[in-house]
């Protein structure tokens, strides 16, 4: 019972914890407002390469909402964990906008969107997601994504993960 109690006291107080100082205090976040990132997995189910575009971004960087279109193509018939089945030549089409949260170069992703799958012109399916995630946005630019979007589809959830690597970039 007292591990118990202890273990409630210390999740509490990493509840209340708003600043963690770590040891690298000369990090400076890049200015740029735009990513693109290749996603393996992510709300294409196979692979996409993305545009992001940071839409608002509060003065102390603590927030930034951000908006994500990506595109990717299926070649061949693919079966994911008697789960997903993909058909050959599917377009994917993955549409999310996204909040993140913290001034670091870790942030927190919290968002939903929808992917279009699109074989024909008139055979469409849209599946919409919800988006839960780590990234680190390191000074040189380079950002890495960890997400965890469930899915719908035909009235079930499939639990869904995705990797992503890519590189933020400012137009001028």
């Amino acid at each position: 019972m007292q591990r118990l109690k202890n273990t409630c006291k210390l999740i509490i107080l990493l509840a209340f914890c708003n600043t963690v100082q770590a040891q690298e205090t000369d990090y400076r976040a890049p200015q740029g407002t735009n990513n693109w990132f290749i996603e393996l997995g992510g709300p294409a189910l196979f692979y996409s390469l993305n545009y992001e575009k940071y839409l608002y971004r509060s003065y102390d960087e603590q927030y930034t909402w951000a908006a994500h279109v990506g595109l990717g193509y299926n070649p061949i018939n693919f079966d994911i964990l008697n789960t997903v089945y993909l058909e050959r030549n599917l377009l994917m089409a993955p549409f999310s906008t996204s909040l993140l949260k913290g001034s670091g170069k870790e942030k927190l992703e919290i968002g939903a969107g929808f992917t279009l799958f699109s074989k024909e012109v008139n055979r469409n399916e849209v599946l919409p997601h919800a988006l839960i995630g780590f990234r680190v946005m390191e000074s040189n630019r380079v950002c890495f994504r960890v997400n965890y979007m469930p899915f719908w589809q035909n009235g079930a959830v499939t639990h869904w993960l995705g990797i992503s690597l890519g590189k933020n970039f400012s137009f001028k």
